[in-house]
């Protein structure tokens, strides 16, 4: 769709007395139901609008806020405003009578500006969690590890923190909030959060960046440019991409922050201000090391959550941490109890003795990463049982070969078709064309293709395939997470 733009800004709206309604579009979506919940909770007048009925629906309507199932032009107040996502088409009803009517309509990235920054909502110190892989995780574990201080941060996560049963809290002052930023549509460029986190860069929504990597890298140079003078920036330094990003920079405004999950770079790079050592897989995929900040010992951390991933992840966490003043011990004790946030590495249940988990994992990196924590989770007992749902044609066409690479070592693979996500099909991008591929590679033990949109048979099939000691994976951007839910032992 084409973003929204206004003349006024939205805080001119939103300064007014809170009586002027302020309506969501797609409001039970993870992104767009988080800010409902901080508007809601900060006294604002919500109301929104979704197909169905779902968990953050009926927590906002508990909340005061007013739920339509269904997309309508009645829907729309008349004397309000509208909150859209780059997901909503220009077609929606609820767009067109909006326009119709001269009523302001903004994308939810200005809502989250707001929270962040602006004159009737902002903070005082903000933290921006970016990256193409891991924000969702390090916002989680940030709002983590800063429970049980004296400051309650306000947090805005994209997937629900399973310790707070939300994926957003409003804190109790305007002194700190942690927000998860994204990159795939360009908005990006709208924030200026006092601490920035740069996890990783790498090209993945190709239906946004026409231009690759280039492009992206542009995004966040336009981002970085607008930072305030006293800002600070965590630079994952082990990425490459991420790397050349901040060197990119000859006089930033910026003070940098390198971050590093390995022992720090000698020779002429500059030296990692926080880096890990001696980490090793501790308990079934799970990761311990040793924190030390410019080469000085902090402490031990470990995560309860598999993957050496995680590990760097929490490594983040506890950098932005220390940098606003908060203490290593406790950080890292509330980090060795943390579960994970939702759809990462998410368990959802057993079933004849397997167990069943569901990821976010949609990028060849990401999947790859997952299949690395299963095998390392099996430990080499039973197999690895894998359920991937292609999201988007572009992503699948844009990767192809990195994807067919990322489930090498998956004992048992099953395909799904595309969940197109509103695109339309491209020639030669399929399920079963990429499921021949596959098996012709020989990275797999086993491959099943199920283009079939119909989840029942689907279950039915993989139910009859499980043993004992098995870990089933599902893995997508798309609703297979509906796929191993609510399943009864067998």
């Amino acid at each position: 769709m084409t973003l929204p733009s206004q003349h006024k800004p939205l805080q001119q709206f939103l300064s007014l007395d809170k009586t002027q309604p302020v309506h969501f579009i797609g409001m039970g979506g993870i992104g767009m139901s988080g800010l409902a919940r901080i508007l809601a909770e900060s006294g604002f007048q919500v109301s929104g609008s979704d197909l169905r009925k779902n968990t953050n629906t009926c927590q906002l309507a508990a909340l005061g806020a007013t739920v339509y199932l269904g997309h309508q032009a009645e829907n729309v107040p008349s004397n309000g405003v509208v909150i859209t996502s780059t997901a909503v088409p220009d077609d929606n009803p609820e767009i067109k009578i909006a326009r119709d009517l001269g009523v302001p309509v903004f994308h939810r990235s200005d809502v989250l500006r707001e929270i962040l920054q602006g004159e009737t909502l902002g903070h005082e110190r903000t933290v921006g969690i970016s990256g193409s892989h891991g924000k969702t995780s390090v916002t989680g574990m940030l709002g983590m590890a800063l429970q049980g201080f004296k400051i309650k941060p306000t947090i805005v996560a994209g997937g629900v923190i399973p310790e707070l049963a939300t994926n957003a809290v409003l804190g109790s002052n305007r002194e700190l909030a942690v927000a998860e930023l994204d990159e795939s549509d360009g908005t990006l460029v709208k924030y200026a959060p006092t601490h920035s986190i740069i996890l990783n860069m790498e090209l993945d929504h190709a239906d946004h960046y026409r231009g690759g990597l280039d492009e992206l890298t542009a995004t966040f140079q336009a981002y970085l440019r607008g930072l305030t003078h006293d800002s600070q920036v965590f630079f994952n330094w082990a990425c490459p991409n991420t790397r050349a990003l901040c060197e990119s920079f000859d006089s930033p405004t910026f003070e940098s922050i390198l971050l590093s999950p390995g022992d720090i770079f000698t020779g002429k790079e500059p030296q990692v201000t926080y880096n890990l050592k001696n980490a090793r897989d501790y308990d079934r995929g799970c990761y311990l090391g040793y924190v030390y900040k410019k080469n000085k010992l902090m402490g031990e951390l470990s995560m309860g959550i598999p993957g050496m991933h995680q590990l760097f992840n929490g490594l983040a966490a506890i950098a932005v941490g220390d940098q606003l003043g908060f203490d290593f011990d406790t950080m890292a004790r509330n980090l060795s109890t943390f579960s994970g946030m939702g759809r990462r590495f998410e368990k959802v249940g057993h079933y004849n003795g397997a167990l069943l988990v569901d990821d976010y994992a949609h990028h060849p990196t990401e999947v790859a990463a997952m299949v690395r924590a299963g095998k390392e989770y099996l430990s080499g007992i039973g197999r690895l049982i894998v359920v991937f749902q292609p999201h988007r044609y572009t992503r699948l066409k844009q990767f192809w070969s990195e994807f067919i690479g990322s489930f090498a070592g998956v004992d048992v693979l099953i395909l799904m078709d595309v969940y197109s996500a509103g695109e339309a099909p491209l020639v030669g991008t399929d399920s079963q064309i990429f499921s021949q591929e596959i098996e012709a590679s020989g990275m797999v033990a086993q491959v099943q293709c199920h283009p079939e949109a119909d989840f029942s048979d689907l279950k039915e099939r993989l139910q009859s395939q499980i043993c004992p000691g098995d870990l089933v994976m599902s893995m997508g951007a798309g609703n297979i997470t509906q796929l191993l839910r609510g399943w009864e032992e067998g």
